[in-house]
Order: C-alpha cells, then structure tokens, then sequence
C-alpha cells in the first residue's frame, strides 16, 4: 500500500482518535474489529508519513477561555498576507484560507468572559481590499 494511501481501516481509525484522542488501541481495535497490532502498525505509518499529529491541546471552557470563529472575505491579493498575519497571533487556534482564496477563517481563543478577540477590525473593513467579515462565539 502506498504510504500516502488512506483505506477505509486508516479513515476509522482517523475518526475513532477524533472522538476519544487518548482511547486504547486495544479498545479502538475491537469497535473497529482488528488486532490491536495492526492499529498500532497503522498508527506508526499514518504519523510517519505526517497524515497523524499528536497534539496536546487544552480544553478552552474548561481554563476559563472561550472560542471566536472569525470569518473574513477579502480580494484574493490580500487574503495570503492576512491569513499569516492571523497565524502569527499567539491567540489564534486555527486559520485557513476557503472559497478559492477569497475568504480567511479562523479560530481565536481568548481569556475572559468571552469578549471578541482584540484584533483591529476596524482597519480590516477599511481596507479596499476587504469586502466582508464575520464573528461569532463557539
């Protein structure tokens, strides 16, 4: 099988560390119906190739934060050097760039009471280049 290649055995597994990231191989291989081996085997190869990351990442309700998806449209121009501005922010979770580069979504998380993340909006919505941007609590 090439390294690259999912099947669906590797797609299960995927979704089974989703739902519970620190289950048992042993439990994961007998919802799954397969030795607990052959999960660990498919572990090893999905991390070894980059497909798998193991990432600690704590619980924001939990430590007192909360979440802010943050949607932003721009001309496409201007959506590269936002998205690794965004990036480089030590309270962004997550950022991607959708809708055929035209649009920059992300996840911020933020100490408090929930208050929208201090990002110059302002200044975003001044631009020519922005067309549109949203924000909603998670």
């Amino acid at each position: 099988m090439d390294s690259a290649t999912l099947d669906v055995l590797d797609l299960r597994l995927l979704h089974a560390l989703q739902l519970d990231g620190r289950a048992a191989f042993s439990r994961i291989a007998d919802v799954l119906g397969v030795s607990d081996r052959t999960v660990a085997r498919r572990f090893s190869r999905l991390r070894g190739t980059g497909i798998a990351r193991v990432a600690g990442v704590t619980s924001s309700h939990r430590v007192g934060h909360a979440e802010w998806l943050v949607r932003l449209r721009a001309l496409p121009p201007a959506v590269a050097p936002l998205a690794h501005a965004l990036a480089r922010r030590p309270d962004t979770a997550w950022v991607t760039v959708a809708s055929s580069g035209t649009e920059v979504i992300c996840i911020f998380r933020v100490a408090g009471g929930g208050r929208r993340p201090s990002v110059r909006w302002a200044v975003f919505r001044r631009s020519r280049r922005s067309t549109r941007s949203g924000c909603c609590a998670r």
